[in-house]
């Protein structure tokens, strides 16, 4: 996950500097970026590609917890932890 997943409801500096301060909650941050990369590659690739890709770019994670991540509808706050 490079730059703002979040420049649609911040911009880039503003982001940055609450990352930097620790006042992102990163997980629902990386939760977020991979929800959105699902919705956006779906168009051109099967799920399970879809999973696989994006646990190439999250290694620590397993393909089943990706796919878990993805089909939550648990929406946790970017801010706090």
């Amino acid at each position: 996950m490079r730059g703002n997943p979040l420049r649609e409801f911040i911009p880039d500096e503003l982001f940055y500097k609450l990352q930097e301060k620790g006042f992102l909650n990163e997980r629902a941050v990386r939760d977020y970026y991979m929800k959105k990369q699902f919705e956006k590659l779906r168009k051109h690739h099967q799920p399970k590609r879809i999973f696989e890709m994006l646990q190439q770019e999250f290694p620590y994670l397993s393909v089943d917890t990706v796919r878990k991540i993805i089909y939550s509808r648990e929406v946790l706050p970017f801010w706090g932890e």
